[in-house]
């Protein structure tokens, strides 16, 4: 009986180290979003001053503050939507939603019990996008584990000096 998808040797292999990854990160996300207090207070003062200086060299208006945390938090959470993703091998799908309710989570803590912490929805809409942009990336992945399996499923042709050699042949010689 042929193995089928979910249990063909290099994604089993794929599944176990996207799962160790994904636990990696979500307890770095846990550490950086649970710590108490401000996130790097000097590291926001000097993006905010090398922003200004960019902005006298050229760098246009519209990259601000609030537009670099929104990506930051955008790709803080492309690791779980991949990982995820590809961790699972049914239902990859439910990481998408998985991750928005924790983002909302960790956002309703930071609002309630975190108070130099500031939990907004802006947070969750950007952890989703990211966890979404993670989770497509792993269908691309999948889909080329795929077709290299399939690939390696189609019996080769012989070489031409093989063909010649066939039964008919040899039977004259």
């Amino acid at each position: 009986m042929p193995a089928s998808r979910s249990t063909t040797p290099p994604l089993r292999g794929l599944r176990w180290v996207s799962a160790g990854l994904l636990v990696a990160f979500l307890a770095a996300v846990a550490v950086i979003t649970f710590t108490p207090g401000t996130p790097d207070v000097n590291g926001q003062r000097d993006l905010i001053a090398f922003l200004v200086r960019a902005h006298a060299q050229g760098l246009p208006q519209w990259v601000t503050f609030g537009k670099v945390e929104f990506g930051a938090n955008v790709l803080m959470f492309v690791p779980i939507g991949l990982f995820g993703a590809l961790a699972l091998p049914r239902a990859r799908w439910l990481i998408v939603p998985a991750a928005v309710a924790m983002s909302a989570v960790i956002e309703a803590v930071q609002a309630a019990d975190l108070p130099s912490r500031v939990g907004t929805p802006r947070d969750v809409v950007a952890n989703g996008v990211g966890a979404l942009i993670g989770y497509l990336v792993a269908t691309v992945v999948l889909a080329e584990v795929h077709r290299r399996i399939w690939l390696r499923s189609i019996p080769r042709a012989k070489p031409a000096a093989e063909r010649q050699r066939t039964p008919q042949h040899a039977a004259s010689s």
